[in-house]
């Protein structure tokens, strides 16, 4: 996916940021977020917590569409958990790197795919 590899090149946190808005606003992904969740559509993104409460918040939208065999809006779906998880990745790794805040404990299940693929 173009879009992760862009997330890991980004050098700055507002990088970041325009690319996650970018991919909110892509059309296929915006058409199947429309009518649910508006935390997950709400713009801007305002910090490392609003992606990983957009992450939650995606896991359970990909568990609503998969138990109701919604087969259109999973697979949609179920590229957004990996994209924002590789955003909290990199928004944490650039916090470490030079800035004064500390970095947020990431999701298990997150943590484990994103760092294998980076590897």
């Amino acid at each position: 996916m173009i879009i992760i590899q862009a997330v890991r090149e980004a050098r700055t946190e507002e990088e970041i940021y325009l690319l996650l808005t970018d991919y909110l606003g892509e059309a296929q992904l915006g058409r199947e977020l429309m009518g649910r969740s508006t935390q997950l559509t709400r713009l801007p993104l305002a910090s490392r917590d609003d992606v990983r409460r957009r992450i939650d918040c995606l896991f359970t939208e990909l568990s609503v569409a998969s138990r109701g065999l919604d087969d259109g809006s999973r697979v949609v779906i179920k590229e957004a958990p990996y994209v924002f998880g590789e955003a909290l990745l990199r928004l944490n790794r650039l916090a470490n790197a030079g800035g004064p805040t500390t970095s947020l404990p990431r999701p298990m299940n997150v943590m484990r795919s994103s760092s294998r693929a980076i590897q």
